[in-house]
């Protein structure tokens, strides 16, 4: 994953589960060997860390129907 790909927050343990946000940034690791991703979230209209192992690739949004609606609360 690189600086400015959509990433969908695949992990049901994290919050933002289902959100869909662009890569902007990266802050150091997390052990063991799992890099904090900054993602800007539009529906939040804000960025968070999020452990790239909680993120996987968006791919157009084939996999956003079968995952919980990100909502704003």
């Amino acid at each position: 994953m690189e600086l400015g790909d959509l990433v969908l927050v695949a992990d049901p343990r994290h919050p933002l589960y289902g959100c869909v946000g662009k890569i902007i940034g990266r802050r150091g690791a997390r052990p063991p060997d799992d890099t904090w991703i900054l993602v800007y979230l539009p529906i939040r209209m804000r960025s968070f860390l999020i452990p790239e192992s909680f993120l996987k690739p968006d791919k157009g949004g084939e996999d956003i129907s079968t995952m919980v609606s990100c909502v704003k609360t």
